[in-house]
């Protein structure tokens, strides 16, 4: 959002001299010579005087002095740097009983410019607290203050932004009532961004609710019908309530709007892979990420899913096989750990893979990111390596892990 300033446009107002009192009259012409602290004297006077405390105009120009004084005092060297601490609140307060009583509109636009212009300043003190201080209470109470305001004069676009911001502290201060309460209205505002339809659908996610899980990825989609992960998250919708096939039709919809974007489509691949894989349909999922790194086979997000899900297959076989009672003779236990070694041993090439991804970046900044994932991959292969006792494969990726444990 663009900090915004407060123009005062007096020319727009005619000063009739039998229509006010002597206090109001001054105000206006000191606003005009830009004598702020004597405007300040003479409005507050007649925000008390029986005869104009009930006048819209007065109230208008009382927000429009303390909107001033509150740009003002944002100068290094201004005069009326300390004039009035509490501005802020003050010209809203009077831009709020100016819409009060101005029934006929008759100061409407001139008073939305002081919400705007106020709105904004509570806006910019949220992101501030959110981004600088990490005080995301105060970037909360801010942020709900300045979407108020916002509502008051009107300024959808603005009140989002808002919202949203929000809906961050929410999710900052790991409070999902929180995001419900900003993310929400979003929704039924029709915002395009996409991190607020993904972040209540994994609320409704974990909470098993299935309805409103529908409910939110079919709002994304008609929302959002050219955000490619609109109807990925539709799929997932139709997947937690059993509706497998309904869900595959959504993965197919998100391709084939991708289908000409080859780098879209192989991430995109990559995302269905891991929903399918979430709904234990490991061969299409297999085949999806097949299908990404025969597109593009130097990344990082299909080799370390393949490689996970061959992993933690691998993992359940071996859990399964730990389940065999000590007297069976079968020779379950032994299939079952040939198995899981098996997948141990297919995932190696993989995770070797999104290793190399990594270690070929040269941003610093996108090597830093990437740390976690190094981690992963390579506590997943010091597990695979002592498991297939290929000691001296294990001894260098100890040695890497150790490094960035000391990091």
């Amino acid at each position: 959002m663009k900090k915004l300033t407060l123009t005062i446009v007096l020319a727009a107002f005619a000063i009739g001299l039998n229509a006010q009192t002597l206090n109001v009259q001054s105000a206006i012409q000191d606003l005009k010579k830009g004598y702020l602290n004597k405007a300040k004297e003479e409005i507050d006077l007649a925000c008390e005087n029986e005869s104009t405390k009930n006048d819209a105009k007065t109230w208008c120009y009382a927000a429009m002095i303390y909107g001033q004084i509150g740009g003002e005092s944002t100068k290094p060297k201004s005069k009326y740097k300390n004039l009035d601490p509490e501005w802020l609140e003050k010209a809203y307060n009077a831009a709020l009983r100016c819409k009060e009583l101005d029934t006929e509109n008759e100061y409407a636009d001139k008073n939305n410019s002081v919400f705007r212009y106020v709105g904004n300043e509570y806006y910019t003190r949220a992101v501030s607290a959110f981004n600088d201080e990490k005080d995301y209470k105060k970037a909360l109470d801010n942020s709900d203050r300045a979407i108020k305001i916002f509502n008051n004069s009107g300024d959808k676009k603005f009140a989002d932004d808002a919202y949203y911001l929000a809906g961050l502290c929410g999710k900052a201060m790991k409070d999902n009532e929180i995001i419900l309460n900003y993310f929400k209205p979003l929704v039924r505002r029709k915002t395009d961004k996409e991190m607020v339809y993904t972040t209540l659908f994994s609320l409704y996610k974990e909470k098993n609710d299935t309805v409103e899980a529908v409910k939110l990825a079919n709002n994304y989609v008609k929302n959002c019908p050219n955000d490619y992960n609109s109807y990925l998250t539709l799929a997932q919708a139709h997947l937690l309530r059993g509706d497998v096939e309904k869900g595959k039709e959504m993965i197919n919809k998100s391709l084939e709007q991708a289908k000409d974007k080859p780098e879209i489509y192989s991430k995109l691949l990559g995302a269905a892979a891991s929903i399918l894989e979430a709904n234990k349909d490991y061969e299409g999922a297999e085949a999806k990420y097949q299908e990404s790194l025969s597109m593009n086979a130097n990344q990082f997000e299909s080799n370390f899913g393949l490689g996970k899900m061959i992993f933690n297959r691998g993992v359940d076989k071996l859990s399964a096989a730990n389940e065999v009672p000590i007297d069976d003779e079968t020779g379950l236990n032994e299939k079952l750990i040939a198995e899981s070694n098996d997948f141990f041993r297919q995932s190696i090439q993989y995770f070797n893979a999104a290793i190399g991804y990594i270690d070929g970046l040269t941003d610093p900044e996108a090597i830093r990111m990437q740390k976690k994932n190094l981690f992963d991959c390579l506590s997943a292969l010091k597990t695979v390596y002592a498991r297939l006792e290929m000691y001296d494969e294990l001894k260098p990726v100890n040695a890497r892990l150790n490094e960035i444990q000391a990091q």
